[in-house]
């Protein structure tokens, strides 16, 4: 027996769902195992921190020879460019940071030490100086150009102030160019403005950093894919998988929904929790409105279930195309508000250049699908009229 081929369509939609989700939680994971000049280090924690593609992974050795080891990765912005991390041993702030810079010079891969002072806050170009940490030892790897792997080794305890705290202020940074060992200045968006954060290096607990960092790639995570794939993923299922099963469709159909739905309302929840996100280089208040209108229309969306008129019903016409309206304008905010996202978290470009890969796969997808059904239903209906027509020409004969 042939395998259904509207049971097929939904497995490939769920398959692509369960892939998305996957994906991205996979960008949210970090590796505790580096290999950095041909030695492999396997360390006890390790972090995201939320901007700039950047992690950190470290362990702490234990006395005698206590030491705290770092290995900090992060990504140019261009081939030439830098990446930096460092630890400020009195403020999470970026003068008084004792930085470890890393980049590709002539004479092959470089990273030196640099002491950040207000006179670098005020402009000054930032040079190669002694810092305060006791470095035990340091190397560096360089992928493709842009990957920038960092490991130090640094005397533990480090904090002048307060020895015994486990807690680290952590800053790190990138920008486009080197020249004579001096690095150019940084970015200046939200997301650069926005690189540190507060580490208990003992638990791996986030003090502080990034305002609301992880719920902040929560809240995006769970808008895209509830939102931005899963819903869109469903209105294909309503319309491509109907007219080969009826009423598996809806099955299909409203799975698929309300998982999105769950998804997206679990998102929007999760940004009626963060603070004001303007200080990530947008402004929120489009967002934030996009987002309750959403939410709103979704609700109502979702009451279709109970409020569905009989298909016989007189009203069925006009609760169709209220349906489907409320379908069209639900995937039209959900598409703008995910780009309004990436505008205020001003993320990575390869997670926008992602999101519009995936919207092209389905419209692809949907394309396809839109041949397939025409062709489907050109034939069923010929197929139909030639069984009326044969019925018609045998009851004239009996006649």
């Amino acid at each position: 027996m042939a395998f259904p081929l509207y049971i097929l369509l939904t497995l490939v939609l769920l398959l692509f769902s369960l892939f998305s989700i996957s994906s991205a939680y996979a960008a949210l994971n970090c590796t505790k195992s580096h290999t950095i000049a041909g030695q492999t280090r396997l360390f006890s924690h390790c972090v995201v921190l939320g901007t700039q593609e950047a992690s950190l992974a470290w362990s702490i050795r234990p006395a005698p020879n206590a030491s705290l080891d770092v290995v900090f990765s992060g990504t140019a912005p261009s081939p030439g460019g830098w990446v930096g991390w460092g630890i400020n041993p009195y403020r999470l702030g970026m003068v008084g940071t004792q930085t470890f810079i890393g980049f590709q010079a002539s004479n092959g891969s470089t990273l030196l030490s640099f002491d950040v002072t207000k006179a670098t806050e005020d402009g000054q170009p930032l040079a190669c100086t002694p810092i305060s940490l006791r470095v035990l030892d340091m190397s560096i790897n360089i992928a493709n150009g842009t990957h920038i792997d960092m490991f130090v080794s640094i005397s533990w305890p480090i904090s002048s102030t307060n020895p015994s705290s486990p807690v680290i202020n952590h800053v790190w940074n990138r920008g486009t160019s080197v020249s004579n060992f001096q690095p150019s200045s940084h970015g200046f968006s939200g997301a650069d403005l926005s690189s540190k954060l507060a580490i208990n290096m003992s638990s791996g607990i986030l003090f502080q950093g990034p305002p609301n960092s992880l719920l902040e790639n929560a809240h995006a995570i769970l808008n895209t894919v509830g939102w931005g794939i899963l819903l869109p993923c469903g209105v294909i299922a309503a319309r491509y998988v109907k007219p080969f099963a009826d009423p598996a469709w809806f099955y299909a159909h409203i799975t698929i929904q309300m998982l999105g739905y769950v998804l997206g309302v679990a998102g929007w929840a999760t940004g009626l929790s963060l603070d004001d996100v303007g200080a990530r280089g947008g402004d929120p208040s489009k967002h934030r409105d996009i987002g309750f209108t959403l939410f709103g229309i979704c609700t109502l969306q979702m009451m279709a279930i109970f409020l569905r008129p009989n298909k016989d019903h007189k009203l069925r016409k006009g609760w169709n195309l209220y349906h489907y309206s409320l379908a069209a304008s639900i995937l039209i905010l959900g598409i703008v508000n995910i780009f309004e996202g990436f505008e205020i978290m001003s993320p990575p470009q390869k997670w926008r250049y992602t999101y519009i890969a995936v919207l092209g796969a389905l419209g692809g997808v949907a394309i396809i699908l839109e041949v397939v059904t025409w062709i489907y239903v050109c034939r069923s209906r010929r197929y139909s009229q030639g069984k009326i027509q044969g019925a018609t020409i045998r009851g004239t004969y009996q006649f």
